[in-house]
């Protein structure tokens, strides 16, 4: 995190900035831009919208203090869509399916309830301490649902190598540049150096055949990413872009308009608030319009 994100974060932080933003009906008109409301009926009604659009859509559940209850508001939330769930994607931590048999129980629970109604499951990555775990739970619980995609952050080493072995074997990649420390090691540092690692493991999983889901705002890497497909003789639909709610709106809806598959990454659950300021704090740019919503008093 940089010098003003951190101050910015600082700022929207404050329990004083919380207590005058929780009480304020305009910053929940705010994070209706990029959260999906705090319940699967919001959630479900966001869908509904940016369906409409021709976007694909993928939901995470956000929790206040308890993650205990993720995986039965997931499961409530596919539900709730009724026809909008098939081709939606499901993103589910690791830390909220325990460990060893439990994890993969859990996990195999949720594959079903999603593959039931049309929809696939996506296993996101948590912190490098926890890279091996999860690759390993998933390749166990694949074996039974092939369709359930994991989460690869091109800034670990290793990650290409793993991206080669996992394409090989037709799986749902999603690519991004993680949120959580490497050491140092272990990882490649420097935003322009990540982003060529993104790049880099992108062409070897079209190369190699798997279904890249490449999770990325950055102009210049979605523009190398339909260069790539083009050179590798992948459809419109043989890959997709991600990203989230609220960011690059338009590029996503262009991306449609011409043909591609996009799918809006859409946050929901009553944690919607820390979600925000955390948002808030990677882009300052937003932080104005957040505080003049605390501070609006109409």
């Amino acid at each position: 995190m940089t010098a003003s994100e951190r101050v910015v974060r600082r700022i929207v932080g404050a329990k004083r900035m919380q207590r005058a933003a929780l009480l304020s009906g305009a910053v929940e008109e705010f994070a209706s831009a990029y959260v999906g409301g705090d319940n699967a009926i919001d959630a479900a009604r966001t869908a509904r919208r940016l369906q409409g659009f021709g976007l694909l859509t993928g939901f995470a559940y956000l929790p206040s203090d308890d993650d205990v209850e993720s995986l039965d508001r997931l499961a409530e939330l596919l539900g709730e869509l009724g026809d909008l769930a098939r081709s939606s994607e499901i993103n589910v931590k690791p830390h909220t399916l325990g460990r060893d048999a439990a994890a993969r129980a859990r996990l195999r629970q949720l594959c079903e309830g999603a593959e039931a109604v049309g929809a696939v499951v996506t296993l996101e990555m948590q912190g490098f301490s926890r890279y091996a775990e999860t690759l390993r739970l998933w390749r166990d619980v694949r074996e039974d649902h092939r369709d359930l995609g994991i989460t690869v952050p091109a800034e670990i080493r290793r990650a290409e190598a793993d991206c080669r072995e996992l394409a090989m074997e037709a799986a749902r990649v999603r690519l991004c540049v993680g949120a959580h420390p490497v050491p140092r090691a272990e990882g490649i540092h420097g935003e322009h150096q990540k982003a060529r690692a993104l790049v880099r493991c992108l062409r070897i999983v079209m190369e190699t055949g798997g279904y890249a889901m490449l999770a990325s705002h950055h102009p210049t890497v979605v523009a190398i990413a339909q260069e790539l497909a083009r050179r590798n003789g992948l459809g419109k639909d043989g890959f997709e872009f991600q990203m989230f709610h609220g960011i690059r709106p338009l590029e996503q809806r262009r991306l449609v308009d011409i043909g591609y598959r996009a799918r809006t990454y859409v946050p929901f659950g009553p944690g919607w608030f820390e979600h925000l300021t955390t948002r808030v704090a990677v882009r300052p740019r937003t932080a104005y319009p957040y505080l003049q919503a605390v501070m609006d008093k109409r």
